[in-house]
């Protein structure tokens, strides 16, 4: 047991291991957020409602091959989205695998997965959604969920995979909003999705459902999933922190070897103890604030943070990929 607890404590579980393991969890967490967003809200609606990503490309190809081609699939609309998700993913993770990052791609390969499992197999909740008045609930509802499943797996240096991928590199080569870049992707599936579901849904009064409801409802969707995506995920936006410490040489040595800043360093003075103190000035990347807390933390319990954004770093500040 003694064994046990010490390997819970070594430098290489806390700074290998235990990351990794925060990771996995993260990614079936915010995975499991999204697809029950998409599941018992979006596919509930008998206002077609599209989701962001490869999932809504499946969900678009399906309703095609449903309505406009005239393919029964009748006890299989959630396998063909399942399938689907898993087969479009594949080109998608492969320039992932070379553009981003390759555990990136792994965490997000696992997602895939489990959508794939949820969208096709999991049990579905009646949750009353389905008469057209209840849209705008499920629009709302869908769209924070999926919007929070997108943006917490993000700012944990893992995705969703699909158009998140795609926005991520895009991100990581221009410095662009991931959210909206995805939600730029997305319109295009609202909008299609419009046109192939017109005049073949119905409402309560038999009276065909129009295109443009369709798509106002899934750009409203789209519009609170980005939000929420952009308000939980910051990995291209730039953090300023200065730690107040008397253990700068263990924390700067961390900072240096484990996350490759660079650092300032500053005499500073406890105005109540006297006590000599350093101040060290570093700027990151947001999804390193979290290691960098835990660095902090480890080595000095009692360290001073202050975490500010900075709008803009000019000079020798080098972008890296995630995960």
């Amino acid at each position: 047991m003694k064994k046990i607890i010490n390997y819970f404590k070594s430098e290489n579980y806390q700074l290998k291991i235990k990351p990794e393991v925060f990771r996995t969890i993260t990614v079936v967490f915010f995975t499991l957020v999204y697809s029950i967003g998409v599941a018992w809200f979006l596919e509930a609606s008998k206002i077609p409602l599209y989701t962001s990503g490869i999932p809504g490309v499946a969900q678009l190809i399906r309703d095609f091959l449903h309505y406009f081609i005239g393919v029964n699939i009748a006890n299989y609309e959630r396998v063909i989205v399942g399938v689907l998700t898993v087969l479009l993913n594949i080109p998608i993770l492969i320039l992932g695998w070379v553009g981003v990052s390759k555990k990136f791609v792994i965490y997000s390969l696992v997602s895939v997965l489990i959508q794939a499992v949820v969208l096709a197999y999991m049990p579905i909740i009646d949750l009353g959604l389905s008469d057209t008045s209840y849209a705008l609930t499920s629009t709302i509802l869908g769209g924070l969920l999926i919007g929070i499943g997108i943006g917490g797996a993000l700012r944990y240096g893992t995705s969703t995979g699909g158009f998140d991928i795609v926005a991520q590199y895009v991100s990581f080569k221009k410095g662009k909003s991931v959210g909206l870049i995805t939600m730029l992707m997305n319109v295009v599936i609202g909008v299609l999705g419009g046109f192939i579901t017109s005049g073949h849904i119905f409402d309560e009064n038999g009276i065909p459902i129009a295109a443009g409801v369709v798509i106002s409802y899934t750009i409203l969707r789209l519009l609170i999933s980005t939000l929420m995506t952009d308000r939980l995920h910051t990995s291209y936006q730039y953090t300023s922190v200065e730690i107040i410490t008397s253990h700068s040489d263990e924390i700067v040595k961390d900072i240096l070897v484990n996350l490759h800043r660079g650092v300032t360093l500053m005499n500073v003075e406890g105005g109540f103890t006297k006590s000599p103190k350093t101040l060290i000035l570093v700027i990151i990347s947001s999804y390193e604030l979290s290691h960098l807390k835990q660095i902090t933390h480890r080595i000095d319990p009692n360290a001073f943070m202050i975490v500010r954004p900075a709008k803009q770093v000019i000079g020798n500040f080098a972008k890296k990929t995630i995960a």
